[in-house]
């Protein structure tokens, strides 16, 4: 029996089939990364008006569920939508880069990252851009 094609990794058959259940705080937390792409905690709390401390416990809960990747950059921790974080990745390391490794860069399981680039390479995603990306283009 073949897999079900998932449109998106929020596609609630995938996150059913991982046994993610999602609360409305959860669904709060989640809206503003999804929102602002590449936050701290800080952004997210003023994002939501809620404490930065409870914002920092979803963030966690959502990086260790594995619907947002983790980066940090000295000392600062960002959390980022995971198709972003995908992208980033793919243009910081190059797409030569096992998908294991680059799910170790950006905290996030190597499934969602496979269907990620999956998703990228059918064309339901748009890839990332070459660096420089907007260079060339005629507007």
């Amino acid at each position: 029996m073949s897999s079900p094609e998932y449109e998106s990794i929020y596609d609630i058959r995938f996150l059913m089939k991982r046994g993610i259940v999602l609360t409305l705080p959860l669904l709060k937390t989640l809206d503003a990364v999804i929102t602002l792409k590449k936050v701290t905690a800080d952004d997210v709390a003023k994002y939501t008006g809620r404490a930065r401390t409870i914002e920092s416990r979803y963030l966690s809960r959502l990086n260790k569920i594995g619907i947002v990747a983790k980066v940090k950059e000295g000392r600062r921790v960002y959390y980022i939508e995971p198709v972003e974080a995908v992208r980033e990745a793919i243009q910081k390391y190059g797409d030569n880069m096992m998908v294991e490794q680059l799910a170790h860069q950006i905290s996030l399981p190597a499934d969602i990252v496979k269907l990620i680039i999956d998703l990228m390479k059918s064309g339901k995603i748009p890839p990332p851009q070459p660096a420089g990306g907007q260079q060339g283009q005629a507007t």
